[in-house]
């Protein structure tokens, strides 16, 4: 486990990155911008998975899925504690901002917007975790 939460760091670290990308150049307002976040999962989700069949440590198919939810709750976690000091300490209107792309709605609290991109990362997490051990499975059925 402690293989998928250090990727898990390096995944959050990817999506920090890439949202102060999107401050910088202005594009943090751009709602569909955010689809390259679910492009960072997966590229996180992959490389731990490869790495761990590089590894030559066996693993089960369950396990894989375990290993890829770890990365997933690592990572939004993290996102999601950098985004409270962001908008704690930084940038205490970007709230108002997420309310103003018309997306999360009218009279959105912070509470809210933690939630839903915490709904919204694990689902994507899921849903990669699965697609990518449809692929690695051929390495964990070897050691079953």
């Amino acid at each position: 486990m402690a293989h998928s939460i250090r990727y898990g760091l390096r995944t959050a670290l990817g999506l920090i990155l890439y949202f102060l990308l999107m401050k910088i150049l202005g594009l943090e307002t751009n709602f569909f911008l955010r689809i390259f976040n679910f492009f960072i999962l997966i590229g996180g989700t992959y490389l731990m998975l490869r790495s761990t069949v590089a590894s030559g440590r066996p693993f089960s198919y369950l396990e894989g899925l375990a290993y890829g939810f770890t990365l997933t709750i690592t990572s939004v976690v993290t996102f999601l504690l950098f985004m409270a000091l962001y908008t704690g300490i930084i940038d205490p209107n970007f709230v108002a901002v997420l309310e103003s792309s018309g997306m999360w709605g009218s009279q959105l609290t912070l509470q809210q917007a933690a939630f839903a991109i915490f709904i919204e990362g694990m689902a994507s997490g899921a849903i990669i975790s699965f697609s990518w051990m449809q692929y690695f499975k051929k390495y964990a059925a070897r050691t079953l």
